[in-house]
């Protein structure tokens, strides 16, 4: 898009030569003035204040201001909709500016979103810009910017997103991995009363000697002089030089 893509006037002095009384005109010079200093939000209050009095070919500019101060604070959706009102202006040239700016709104948005729609809406507007000037070459530049874009979303449209199918079996292991903890830890209390303690990750855990002993008592004798000369290894090999 061309560096002037957004076309933005204000009406201090438009406004001045019609009718008004002098509350719609201050609040509209305020706004500008808030404007000039950048500060967009303060000086769409203003305007917003002045339309509320304002009647006729008046209100039509002051909504084309507002929508100007919510495109600079890129709120495109609600500044389309300040657009589209400044579009029945009897001015050409407002209206004119008004698609034109529509046209912004919705390109930016319509790129962001990857949303061919609004990109078409925005090709929409410049060509109803171009329609009340055909000389406009901003529009005319535009409105290949978007046609190009909506080519590119045809010719790659964006991905849909899918949902997996669940696999049989799936909803069960779900289950079974949220399992309370409390569980766990009984089944593995239980497994280690019978001798059956699961390795646990990371370094090996020693056996106390009251662990040993209730292991032993639960094994055969011939189990036991057994496992006495393994531990007896054991203690060895680990240089714990201890048995039970």
């Amino acid at each position: 898009m061309k560096r002037n893509a957004l076309r933005i006037m204000v009406f201090a002095a438009a406004l001045s030569g019609l009718a008004l009384g002098g509350g719609v005109y201050e609040k509209t010079k305020a706004g500008n003035e808030l404007w000039a200093q950048k500060k967009y939000q303060d000086a769409f209050s203003k305007y917003m204040e002045a339309s509320s009095q304002a009647k006729g070919p008046a209100e039509a500019l002051l909504h084309y201001n507002m929508g100007g101060a919510l495109y600079k604070q890129e709120r495109y959706d609600e500044a389309v909709k300040e657009f589209e009102q400044a579009q029945s202006s009897p001015d050409s040239k407002l209206r004119e500016k008004a698609y034109y700016n529509s046209g912004n709104c919705h390109f930016r948005s319509g790129v962001a979103a990857k949303d061919i729609e609004l990109l078409k809406k925005a090709a929409a507007g410049y060509q109803k810009a171009l329609e009340i000037d055909p000389n406009d070459q901003d529009a005319k530049h535009n409105l290949e910017v978007v046609r190009r874009h909506i080519q590119m979303q045809k010719e790659n449209p964006p991905p849909q997103p899918q949902c997996p199918k669940p696999q049989p079996g799936q909803d069960q292991k779900k289950d079974q991995k949220q399992q309370p903890k409390q569980d766990q830890q009984q089944k593995q209390e239980q497994q280690t009363q019978q001798g059956r303690a699961p390795k646990p990750s990371g370094q090996p855990r020693e056996l106390s000697k009251e662990e040993a002993e209730r292991i032993l008592q639960s094994l055969s004798e011939q189990e036991k002089e057994q496992l006495k000369d393994l531990m007896k290894a054991q203690g060895q090999s680990q240089g714990m030089g201890k048995d039970w």
